[in-house]
Parts: C-alpha cells; sequence; structure tokens
C-alpha cells in the first residue's frame, strides 16, 4: 500500500476508495496500490471506469525521471480505454456508458495560434495541465478523470483489449506517415517493436513502399506480414550498404545506440529525404549528434513528432477501424500489473503490454 499522499487525490482505505491506482514513490521503485478519492469533477471533465489500459516506455523514462526531474507519488499511464461514469455539466458530447479512449494529451487551450491551425498536441498554454501522467494521476488506475474535449468515442468494432496502444504508439506514428503521405514515396521504418509493427502496418495501409530495418534477422516474415516489401539487417554491412539513398521518409521507431549507428541510419536517405523521429531516448544514457554536412549538402530534413492532433486522433481510429490494425499486445489482470511493468522495463514484450481492469473497483473493496 502506498504512504505518501498526492495533493489532489486523497489516500484512503479501501474501503473508502473511489478508484485504485499503481503509483511510484520514487523513481527506480516497485509500483505501490494506491487507494483514493477524486477531487470534484470540473464542468468540463469526464470520469471514465476503464477496461483496459496500456503500458508504454514513456511512463518508465517519466518514473526513473530520464528526462526531467517530476513529483512523487506519481500515477503515470496514458493508454486509457473506459465507458464514461460521470460527466461535468458542460459536456455534451458523450453520455454516461460511453466508451471512450484517451491518450498522452490531456487538455489544449484552443485559442492560441498552435490550436487554431490545427496543431492543439503542441499547445503550450496549458503548462502542466497539458500531458495526461503528470502532474495529476495517469492511466494506470482502475478511473481516470480528465477533459473531455481530449476523449475519443471507440467504435465497438475495435476489440477492446487491443484499443489502448492506438491512443499513444498508434497516433504516434500514424500522424507523421499521415503528414508526409505520398503513394510515390519509398518508407523505411526503424524498430519491429511496439511502435514499428503498427507502422509498418498504417504506412502499408496507407499504400506506401515500406520497408523494415531491424537488429533482428528473425523478425523479417512477421515484418512482411504486416506489410513490408523488404527488410534490411542493421546490422549486416552489405544490405546496408544495398541500401543507401534509397528512401524518401525513415521513421525511426528505435532510436540509435552510438552517433555511428546513426549517421549510417541517415546515410539510407534520399537526397531531400526527412528522417521523423518519434521516440526520445534516456537522455543521461545516449547522445546523438546531428550530420551537419548532410543536413546542408544533402538537403535532409530531421523532423520530431510528438503523438498527434485531436483531428488526427479521430482520423487515426478511423482508419485502424477501417483497415483492421490492430497492435500485438500481452495482457495481465489489474493485480498483476508489476509483472506487467516489469516485463516493460526490464523485458521484450511482444509489442505492448495492457492490463485488464475489469471487477477490480469491486474485488479490491473485498
Amino acid at each position: 500500500m502506498a504512504t505518501k499522499e498526492h495533493s489532489l487525490y486523497k489516500l484512503v482505505t479501501k474501503e473508502q476508495a473511489e478508484a485504485f491506482a499503481w503509483s511510484f514513490e520514487g523513481p527506480n521503485t516497485e509500483a505501490l496500490l494506491y487507494p483514493f478519492v477524486f477531487p470534484p469533477i470540473q464542468p468540463h471533465e469526464v470520469r471514465i471506469q476503464q477496461t483496459y489500459f496500456g503500458l508504454c516506455y514513456t511512463d518508465c523514462h517519466l518514473v526513473n525521471q530520464d528526462w526531467f526531474p517530476i513529483n512523487y507519488p506519481s500515477v503515470p499511464g496514458h493508454e486509457i480505454l473506459g465507458h464514461v461514469v460521470m460527466k461535468g455539466d458542460q459536456v455534451t458530447q458523450f453520455q454516461i456508458g460511453d466508451l471512450v479512449g484517451a491518450g498522452f494529451i490531456r487538455d489544449s487551450c484552443g485559442n492560441c495560434k498552435l490550436c487554431i491551425q490545427g496543431n492543439d498536441q503542441l499547445c503550450g498554454q496549458k503548462g502542466d495541465e497539458h500531458f495526461i501522467p503528470l502532474p495529476k494521476f495517469g492511466g494506470f488506475a482502475t478511473h481516470v478523470q480528465f477533459p473531455a474535449k481530449w476523449a475519443f468515442p471507440i467504435p465497438n468494432t475495435i476489440p477492446q483489449h487491443l484499443a489502448p496502444p492506438l491512443l499513444c504508439a498508434g497516433i504516434t506514428v500514424f500522424a507523421p506517415l499521415k503528414r508526409y503521405f505520398n503513394p510515390n514515396k519509398e518508407v523505411a521504418i526503424i524498430g519491429i517493436g511496439g511502435l514499428g509493427h503498427l507502422a509498418i502496418k498504417f504506412s502499408a495501409a496507407m499504400g506506401m513502399r515500406t520497408s523494415a530495418i531491424s537488429t533482428s534477422p528473425d523478425k523479417e516474415q512477421e515484418a512482411k506480414s504486416y506489410g513490408a516489401i523488404d527488410f534490411i539487417v542493421s546490422k549486416n554491412p552489405e544490405q546496408m550498404a544495398k541500401a543507401l539513398g534509397r528512401f524518401d521518409i525513415i521513421l525511426s521507431c528505435a532510436h540509435a545506440s552510438t552517433v555511428e549507428e546513426f549517421i549510417d541510419q541517415t546515410k539510407l536517405l534520399k537526397n531531400g529525404g526527412d528522417f521523423i523521429m518519434v521516440g526520445i531516448p534516456a537522455l543521461t544514457k545516449v547522445e546523438l549528434q546531428l550530420p551537419f554536412y548532410s543536413l546542408v549538402c544533402r538537403q535532409i530534413s530531421f523532423v520530431g513528432s510528438l503523438v498527434g492532433s485531436r483531428q488526427e486522433n479521430y482520423e487515426m481510429i478511423e482508419f485502424a477501424n477501417k483497415h483492421k490494425i490492430y497492435p500485438t499486445c500481452e495482457e495481465y489482470e489489474f493485480e498483476n500489473f508489476k509483472t506487467a511493468y516489469d516485463k516493460l522495463l526490464n523485458g521484450r514484450p511482444k509489442y505492448r503490454c495492457v492490463v485488464k481492469v475489469g471487477n477490480a473497483p469491486q474485488t479490491l473493496k473485498q
């Protein structure tokens, strides 16, 4: 049981709890069960009783302060799926019982230049309220409460146990592929993991010629079953040399571990190509350098992409539903959350971990 109390979510006994979360009280610590009551629901908010939630390595980075300091106790988690059980007076787009999902973005102002342009995922006006996992409680819980504008209706034709990763991994790869889409482009996906396996599926379904790049030769048939037309082993010098200057787009779903590896990846771009990064390594462990000569003389672009806008989320859900694009997941019970988290942190899940909440809100009180 948790010992530290959050400033907004009061720590109570199991019998008094409105919800239960898995919280962390410091970096590299074990998750603890946190029974709590919510602050009063705001007029623009919804409360969701989750059916499933997903785990993402971003949560591990946050808990362990790989990017910046955070306050504890911390309840991360940003792959949310469940039914609306309470809503504020101003919420009109949802009814009690609706199935909705949510991802990394918690709120946006709707009035700044970025929001008006349709880049509301980049809104800087909300400060700490911008991201779901911080500083309020995120999705590692039986229930979550957040602004309704960043909740999205989920069709009942999408299997619930496969839906949560779409709200993070799915939108993370869909959005940049859609922005740079051209049916005549050749695309390479680096990394056949939690992000990469979905990226191959989305890119191929869009109609782009898609290749997979991996350190693991044994993933070739799997990558091709997702839609890749070619497979390149990054540790094979002959295969890498053959692919020099081949691709219009490289979507990096698994960061390089050395500067040399990163430079080798950029050499696979055509002149004028785009190198898109969607993952952030632990800043304390990996330091990469831009190849400035290539940047200028080959006129290549290095692009970062943060999940997606609200509009892109709607489009991603519709596209995934139409083409039946789902993640490959390992499923765990709520009570076995720590096993799932350890698998994500120290193992190699295939390819995402999801947790079934089930009857946990009731059984944990017994």
